[in-house]
């Protein structure tokens, strides 16, 4: 369904990011015939992995170090990235697996020279780091979601009448308006890889503003908190 679906919404200026193991190769194919920016991540059985691609970039992702690099086949480029977190993370649910009796040893040696590692096919010529966070924003949407219903806790159930009911979801489509310009300023800085809005907002509030009976003043704004605003390209705190 999903070529019909860009034969229909005739997709111009954007770049479609899959799930991994929806696509085919025959509907890979298909995208990259209609001329449609893509990036497609790749199952592990991938033939693709085959291929051999040196890791020659670094960069950090969320405090994670991410080795990624990039090689051009057949029109085609294919991104490899390894991401040693996530590489521990399944050696050690494969341990367990072994030890569970769901799959043996040899199974889990095998796997192990996988773990760890994302393989993107795309016609997308950029840099390593530049596709990798595209695809993490993937979920994008659905994420702003889980932050209305679960940081700006917009689902509260027990508001009394339609009058406050109404109320709460407003103020918490305006905490969401928030968020995502908030979120746009740290992408328009470059430090999307580093900061999420949450981690803004953690720093940030660090700085308090006291008033009370005509007395109004901001408290010390810590060292931490000037960098950012200056990485940020903001003036919110007084020199």
């Amino acid at each position: 369904t999903l070529l019909p679906s860009m034969d229909e919404l005739q997709l111009e200026d954007a770049i479609l990011i899959v799930d991994r193991g929806f696509v085919s190769e025959e509907v890979l194919q298909g995208i990259f015939e209609r001329n449609c920016s893509a990036i497609v991540p790749q199952r592990r059985n991938s033939t693709y992995f085959e291929t051999r691609i040196h890791l020659k970039e670094k960069f950090l992702y969320h405090k994670r170090l991410i080795r990624g690099g990039k090689r051009e086949i057949g029109g085609k480029f294919l991104y490899l990235f390894e991401d040693k977190d996530l590489e521990l993370e399944e050696f050690k649910t494969l341990f367990k697996n072994v030890k569970m009796g769901d799959i043996t040893e040899n199974e889990a040696k095998s796997r192990e020279k996988l773990a760890g590692r994302i393989l993107f096919v795309s016609n997308v010529d950029k840099s390593p780091q530049e596709i990798y966070e595209l695809y993490k924003t993937r979920d994008l949407v659905e994420r702003f979601f889980d932050t209305l219903k679960n940081e700006v806790q917009a689902d509260v159930l027990y508001l009394g009448d339609r009058s406050a009911v109404c109320g709460h979801l407003f103020v918490g489509f305006l905490c969401l308006y928030l968020y995502c310009k908030l979120q746009a300023v740290i992408k328009r800085a470059g430090l999307t890889s580093e900061y999420s809005p949450k981690d803004v907002l953690l720093i940030f509030s660090k700085v308090m503003r006291i008033s009370y009976e005509g007395f109004d003043q901001i408290t010390e704004v810590p060292k931490k908190v000037r960098e950012l605003e200056k990485k940020l390209k903001l003036d919110l705190f007084p020199k």
